[in-house]
């Protein structure tokens, strides 16, 4: 009976493990949280706080607690609207919140004593400092990538241009490369070994596990942003002492959208070498021509 019930718990320890969801060892959302006081500065409870998705129309509501503290955790990348009502005090609404993959902004709110049918309204700036996290880094959004000149359309050709980045491998054996031959991203950050660094899509690991960088390096179109940490990663991204590289690709909005790119690059626009020898144009292959049809990148959210 013993061998038999070993046999079982063994059994369904493999079937956990193996229906087991994916770990994501990083964030690709974002967090609002604050605190409601009054005129007075007194904290208010019971204060009802809706966070609406400007792009999908998607709200999400919750309540202050009894020091007047809210937290929206998991917010979507996106713009919101952030609105703040109870009875007995005007509507306050700030506009225009900013969220970025991994980030987290605090929008306080001060109510005023009046109708409920009156409001005010605060735009966000649009330099909003996050004083959440200790997290050093850059976010690198979709119009960035586009209007950079990319040999070969990668977004790892964009790590080196951040502080503490030096493009620069040590691996001893080499690395696999991803699909069409990509930058794989293996470069030393902070002063750490590029076999380091830390790559999420979507929050799923993507690192190559023999020789670091990695494996899969998704269509520059379909990236919606990435954020780089070059040091100071919070908890959730252990595991890699190096940078961490986290991307988040588009999603659907209440508007369709595509997408139709032409690049061409051609010998006769390439500088000379560095000692003025002109360019062998047939053996270098500098002619690029990279074409792609209108296809959709983000489609319609139906609600």
């Amino acid at each position: 009976m013993k061998s038999q019930d070993r046999y079982k718990q063994s059994l369904l320890l493999v079937a956990l493990l193996a229906f087991a969801p994916v770990v994501l060892f990083g964030k690709v959302t974002g967090n609002i949280s604050g605190t409601v006081r009054d005129a007075q500065g007194a904290v208010v409870p019971g204060v009802s706080v809706t966070a609406k998705n400007t792009q999908t129309g998607v709200v999400d509501k919750i309540q202050t607690d009894g020091a007047g503290f809210y937290n929206f955790p998991a917010l979507p990348i996106g713009t919101y609207d952030v609105t703040f009502q109870k009875t007995g005090f005007k509507e306050y609404q700030e506009t225009g919140v900013l969220i970025n993959v991994d980030s987290a902004r605090t929008v306080d709110a001060a109510l005023v004593v009046g109708a409920e049918k009156e409001e005010v309204t605060v735009t966000a700036t649009a330099a909003q400092v996050n004083t959440q996290t200790t997290q050093t880094g850059e976010v690198v959004a979709a119009t960035e990538m586009e209007n950079m000149p990319l040999n070969g359309r990668s977004y790892t050709d964009l790590l080196a241009l951040q502080p503490g980045v030096v493009p620069i491998g040590v691996q001893m054996f080499g690395t696999l490369s991803p699909a069409n031959s990509l930058n794989d991203g293996t470069l030393s950050m902070s002063g750490q070994r590029d076999v380091n660094n830390g790559f999420m899509v979507n929050g799923a690991n993507t690192v190559e596990g023999d020789m670091g960088g990695t494996v899969i390096v998704p269509n520059l179109d379909s990236i919606a942003e990435f954020r780089i940490i070059t040091s100071n990663a919070g908890a959730e991204y252990g595991n890699y002492s190096g940078g961490q590289i986290n991307v988040a690709t588009k999603s659907g909005t209440n508007q369709f959208h595509g997408s139709a790119f032409e690049f061409l690059q051609f010998g006769y626009g390439c500088a000379v070498l560095l000692l003025g020898e002109p360019r062998d144009l047939e053996t270098e292959h500098v002619w690029r021509h990279l074409w792609r049809p209108h296809r959709p990148q983000q489609g319609l959210l139906l609600r």
